[in-house]
């Protein structure tokens, strides 16, 4: 299986993983052979990668890891709870930011928030999510679909994901793994409280309406504080995933320490930024960079990693970011890849298989000679390969 650009896909390809619609019902199963008509609706719909099956890259395993089963219901609750709560807004009257926090901490409002039987539901499976977590202990990949009106949830998801794994790494409670869980899941609710035309304004905002977007981790937070299913931690992640180190982060400019925070993982009054959060903050860019946007198209895995590495101390957290580095590999697998340097210069192919050792040197498949003409599939591992070989990801 490999994951390829829907720009890119032919009519007759097999599809390699299912794909749902922005409701999160079954639009097209796992195993249907791709039509025109097909590609075209999928493209309509913002879908832009897909993943396919084929003889060449038969033997390459893209393994998810959460199942089809539990993403489908964890993606689809969050999408609910997201639904119901902005459907409440239509008795919010409020256009300064006093006035909506003030009408999101009425009561008549916050109960009926946390009192919503699809919130309990959400709160109640995080036993399941994390079930599919725990076997994991590194990140060979990120498999969702995501399309332009599903990114909200399917990033929610993902981003849980990415960081329950980093704070498995550091093995913490599994109390704490909750609330990174419930925490990522609803990292972006305060968004709701914006209109949705900046939201999703195709082109690049005005700075007033940055400002505006600004808001939402303070919305996020008033939201949730006071809700006992998840806790004031769990709170804070939507309140601080856009704080930096450095201090220059919004919306309060806080500052890190740049070290591990084992024992103080409860909020204290103050201001400080919280472990949890700075693990969701790595998490937040990673899968927010290589996602594509109606305004951009995602950066190459490769690019994104080198990236938060040069912000290692400055927007993220040093140590956590060393943590991130040894669970999410650089090249993840089934992406599509170019070599750089060495005797298969230009040559192109798919990323095979990491080694958890070693996640930046993957075995990878060459498919494809310098002159773009196919040829038969070469395997090379890059971590005992006796010679040098660079490469890079692409779509």
């Amino acid at each position: 299986m490999r994951r390829i650009s829907i720009d890119k896909t032919e009519p007759g390809v097999v599809l390699g993983k299912t794909i749902y619609t922005d409701s999160f019902d079954v639009l097209l199963h796992k195993g249907v052979v791709l039509t025109k008509d097909y590609i075209i609706r999928l493209k309509a719909r913002g879908y832009t990668t897909i993943y396919v099956d084929d003889v060449e890259t038969a033997d390459v395993v893209i393994k998810d890891p959460i199942s089809d089963k539990i993403r489908t219901m964890a993606t689809k609750d969050i999408h609910k709870v997201y639904k119901i709560t902005q459907a409440s807004l239509v008795k919010i009257e409020a256009d300064t930011t006093d006035a909506v926090i003030k009408s999101i901490n009425t009561p008549k409002f916050k109960n009926a928030f946390q009192h919503n039987p699809i919130f309990i539901h959400l709160c109640n499976n995080l036993n399941h999510f994390l079930e599919g977590i725990m076997s994991q202990d590194v990140l060979s990949g990120l498999n969702s679909i995501k399309s332009f009106d599903n990114y909200t949830y399917e990033h929610s998801v993902d981003t849980a994901v990415i960081s329950t794994i980093i704070a498995k790494r550091l093995m913490l409670s599994q109390d704490k793994l909750k609330q990174v869980a419930v925490g990522e899941f609803l990292h972006d609710i305060g968004k709701i409280f914006i209109d949705e035309k900046i939201i999703n304004k195709p082109g690049k905002l005005t700075p007033e309406e940055f400002e505006t977007v600004k808001l939402h981790p303070v919305y996020g937070y008033e939201l949730l504080k006071d809700v006992e299913q998840i806790g004031s931690v769990a709170a804070h992640i939507p309140y601080q995933h856009h704080e930096r180190q450095d201090g220059r982060g919004y919306p309060r400019g806080l500052t890190g320490t740049n070290k591990l925070d084992m024992g103080l993982l409860k909020f204290r009054e103050g201001d400080r930024l919280i472990m949890l959060a700075e693990i969701a903050a790595i998490a937040d860019f990673y899968d927010a960079c290589i996602s594509d946007r109606p305004y951009r198209k995602g950066l190459s895995p490769d690019l994104v990693y080198e990236l938060i590495k040069t912000g290692s101390g400055v927007q993220f957290n040093k140590e956590l970011v060393d943590c991130f580095l040894s669970v999410v590999p650089k090249y993840p697998v089934g992406y599509e890849m170019r070599v750089k340097s060495g005797e298969y210069k230009d040559y192109t192919g798919i990323v095979a298989s990491v080694n958890p050792q070693r996640l930046s040197v993957p075995k990878i498949l060459l498919l494809n000679d310098d002159q773009k003409k196919k040829i038969k599939p070469i395997e090379v591992d890059l971590g005992s390969y006796a010679r040098v070989l660079e490469i890079e990801c692409f779509s």
